[in-house]
């Protein structure tokens, strides 16, 4: 799953601005946590690639990347320029990012990316 590999690569890094990592949701207990800096990772879609003969032999896959920044957090500038160049060294295509947000009512400022992958499905 798109979700699992963007995990376990953004847990490859071992970044130190980064607490937690969550994919499709985040728990409950943490909704409220603005002292931690959380990623959560959420499938955006899975389309098969067709091939001339109507049938499929990869999988274009894209996920949505969110940080959720600690209250306390110092700039996130270089740690955001690491986890681009992390995705893109990796095979990923960076999509979009939709910048920063700050939501009014924690205070915490927020950025979103969306990376695509694509798996080349393999015979057996």
């Amino acid at each position: 799953m798109p979700t699992k590999r963007a995990k376990a690569l953004i847990e490859s890094a071992s970044f130190p601005e980064l607490d937690k990592i969550y994919t499709y949701n985040i728990p409950e207990s943490e909704t409220d946590n603005v002292d931690s800096t959380i990623c959560l990772i959420t499938d955006v879609r899975t389309n098969p690639a067709l091939s001339g003969n109507l049938d499929f032999h990869a999988f274009n896959q894209e996920v949505e990347v969110q940080i959720f920044y600690a209250l306390n957090a110092s700039d996130p500038t270089e740690f955001e320029s690491q986890l681009q160049h992390l995705f893109i060294q990796n095979g990923w295509s960076e999509i979009d990012s939709r910048g920063h947000t700050f939501d009014p009512d924690t205070k915490q400022l927020t950025v979103t990316y969306y990376f695509d992958y694509f798996e080349i499905e393999t015979a057996e």
